[in-house]
């Protein structure tokens, strides 16, 4: 009997809960697609769907004042408005609202908000759509860096997609309303309760509304110095990687110190409005996968040892932030700093970067070329040689990958945008080439947004590219082309794993390649509490730069694209070591480096191998970090050390870019309706009902044992 009771007192309480939780789902405005819920959890999700620490526009500085956008000041005090749809925008001109917008009516909606008065006093937030993506988008310009370029025509189109936004750069724009990209599953919430809102009218009071946290610490009407003083942001920054073959002797040789050196550079990191969802596949990860296979190549070689010029791969971060990278790169060098030993631009006498070229075709389309882009006019370099030698390469050895080359049309003012405007403005007479997917403008519709994602490369097309690159430069080091062997089976093998990698959000840094060289860092889903080894291609802050040579090139502090770089690059090395290490106590001897260390536990330690990588800080020349290896006690300066040198070469004033603090708990992005009143009583009537059920099933479940136990 006391068993019967039990099963009866469970029954009670489940159907009690399930009357009040279908009590409370009553009182809510039907929704196309809202189903049954079976659970408070259910319940609450779909009274108050929400976002949490992603998807926001977050609020830079830099040297002028604001980009990107910010809620209130106070963390406690929420931006809340109703709920409207851009196609009901007349509305705003009478109430305080939320715009949701379609991100193919995004641009004007932002236009509209820096020139209309009216919109700017009642448009209190914006959450964008993503739904469905438009043909082409950019968040830069037409000539992204034009005051970077060593030409005239600074209004020449090189971005078509840039163009289209009438003059808005949504990377470079200032908000004083929070703005928000809405994930899928957040995006149909919002399109079911703005429709809803339009429906029942706005003169309802019962609507639905959107709450906004995207409080910033710093304040939109700074500028970078002043919150660098203030402390209340952090210098954008990361770090580059290079690496040399061969390596540079731990004793200099004789002669060795002199030997000329090809320079091959990607850029590493993109752009976006929302910094959360850059992937940067074809700008700038196809170059980067590009340079990193054509390293693989030669280092599974024994011809770098009788090279006559060393090559050195460099993998820049920074770049899209007017090319910070570089500039900070180059400067120190001019300081002989150690991070750039080997790195002497008196050295220097050939650059080839590769830009775009994921989406370039791969076999058996013969039809497809790369074009090789080339500063024009007197006092720049010859680049015949190499434009032969890359010609050369496509056509003979690395005829397997079946990849024209040409050089790019003579229309053209000179070369794109690149990393190489910023090494032609120390040294103008380098011999410089960028080898892209394009003649004369992108063909990227996506460059520098977060639609440029790995559903637009081409892998086949990548290995090609990097077959050529490693051809060439191999030619050009003075290598005997007879002597390199390319499968492209291979090739294209490293291609996909280096994809898998840091290309796609799943596995990302979870990949068996990733995992077996380092131990990547990774955040939790907030839903799932899952962890996400999702790469991120926006290049974050510097908390600190540390002030000890060791410390710098120790994997401390570094992302996981940079760790992933270095480990790569040194491990590449056919001249491997037994001994092991760590980067922190027991190091290797002059001449190694200590690599795929995961930690000093058995199995995980690194070992040492021959071979020249470091990492080079990417920060602004205008700050300098205070010595000190804790990043919690790191203070921040600006500095005008750099103002001598960036006289002597007359470059555009650095733009100084930081990005603000913000509290814990921001952002946070959710969906309720407001002043339903019915759907309060209902929740506390229903946890009545539910408590007493259960004390009510509790009491019969207790009478009926003990009768029982006194009969028995």
């Amino acid at each position: 009997m006391a068993g019967n009771s039990m099963l009866c007192n469970s029954l009670l309480t489940v159907c009690a809960s399930l009357l009040a939780l279908h009590a409370v789902q009553a009182t809510l405005p039907p929704l196309e697609g809202m189903g049954m819920v079976t659970s408070m959890k259910g319940l609450s999700a779909q009274m108050y769907p929400e976002m949490k620490g992603l998807g926001g526009c977050y609020l830079l500085l830099n040297r002028t004042g604001p980009v990107g956008s910010q809620g209130s000041s106070d963390v406690d005090n929420d931006v809340d408005a109703p709920l409207l749809h851009y196609d009901n925008l007349d509305e705003a001109h009478n109430r305080d609202v939320i715009v949701l917008v379609p991100v193919k009516q995004s641009v004007a909606l932002m236009q509209q908000l820096q020139t209309g008065s009216d919109l700017q006093q009642h448009v209190k937030g914006v959450l964008i759509d993503d739904t469905d993506p438009p043909d082409s988008y950019s968040s830069l310009g037409p000539f992204p860096g034009a005051e970077y370029a060593p030409y005239a025509q600074k209004a020449y189109l090189w971005n078509p997609a840039g163009a289209a936004n009438n003059g808005l750069v949504p990377a470079r724009a200032w908000f004083p309303v929070p703005f928000f990209l809405l994930t899928p599953e957040l995006a149909l919430a919002a399109q079911q309760r703005a429709a809803h809102n339009a429906l029942q009218g706005y003169k309802q009071k019962k609507q639905y509304h959107a709450r906004l946290k995207l409080a910033m610490t710093s304040s939109g009407k700074s500028n970078s110095s002043a919150c660098i003083w203030a402390g209340t942001c952090k210098p954008l920054g990361g770090y580059s990687v290079w690496s040399a073959i061969p390596p540079l002797p731990a004793i200099a040789a004789a002669g060795d110190a002199n030997r000329p050196i090809i320079l091959v550079v990607a850029q590493t990191d993109s752009i976006d409005q929302f910094h959360d969802s850059i992937q940067g596949a074809d700008a700038s990860l196809s170059s980067l996968m590009v340079l990193l296979a054509a390293l693989n190549i030669l280092q599974g070689t024994n011809a770098a040892a009788s090279y006559t010029k060393r090559v050195v791969f460099l993998a820049l971060a920074g770049e899209t932030w007017d090319y910070m990278g570089s500039r900070r790169l180059l400067y120190e060098a001019s300081l002989g700093s150690n991070s750039t030993a080997g790195v002497d631009m008196s050295l220097i006498e050939q650059v080839i970067e590769v830009g775009q070229v994921g989406r370039l075709s791969g076999p058996p389309d013969r039809l497809s070329k790369l074009h090789a882009h080339s500063q024009k006019g007197a006092g720049f370099g010859n680049t015949i040689s190499m434009i032969a030698a890359l010609t050369a390469a496509a056509a003979e050895e690395a005829s397997v990958a079946q990849v024209d080359v040409q050089a790019a049309h003579a229309s053209n003012p000179g070369i794109p945008p690149s990393s190489l405007m910023s090494f032609l403005r120390i040294n103008p007479s380098i011999q410089g080439l960028v080898l892209t997917e394009f003649d004369q403008a992108f063909t990227n519709p996506y460059y520098a947004s977060r639609f440029d994602n790995g559903s637009t490369i081409n892998a086949a097309g990548v290995a090609s590219t990097a077959a050529v690159l490693a051809a060439a430069v191999h030619r050009l080091a003075g290598g005997d082309p007879t002597a390199l062997k390319l499968n492209m089976t291979v090739v294209g093998q490293v291609i996909s794993d280096y994809m898998s990698c840091i290309l796609i959000p799943a596995p990302g840094y979870a990949c068996p390649l990733a995992q077996a060289i380092m131990t990547p860092d990774y955040t939790y889903d907030t839903a799932t509490s899952a962890r996400n080894y999702a790469p991120k291609q926006y290049i974050g802050v510097l908390q600190v730069v540390p002030p000890s040579d060791q410390l710098l090139q120790s994997p401390w502090g570094k992302s996981n694209l940079a760790r992933f770089v270095w480990n790569l690059m040194a491990l590449g090395s056919s001249s491997s070591g037994q001994a092991e290490c760590d980067p922190f106590e027991q190091t290797c001897s002059a001449g190694q480096v200590c690599a795929g260390w995961r930690g000093n536990s058995v199995g995980y330690m690194g070992k040492c191998v021959n071979a020249t990588v470091k990492y080079v800080p990417s920060y602004s020349t205008q700050f300098m970090s205070a010595a000190c290896d804790d990043p919690y006690q790191a203070k921040w300066q600006v500095t005008d050390a750099a103002d001598a040198w960036h006289q002597q070469y007359n470059w555009p004033a650095d733009p100084m870019w930081t990005e603000s603090d913000w509290p814990l708990g921001v952002p946070v992005l959710q969906l309720y309706l407001h002043e339903a009143r019915a759907v309060e009583m209902a929740v506390l009537a229903a946890g009545l009902v539910v408590t007493a059920a259960v004390a009510a099933a509790s009491f019969i479940a207790q009478t009926a044992f003990e009768r029982h136990v006194k009969r028995s």
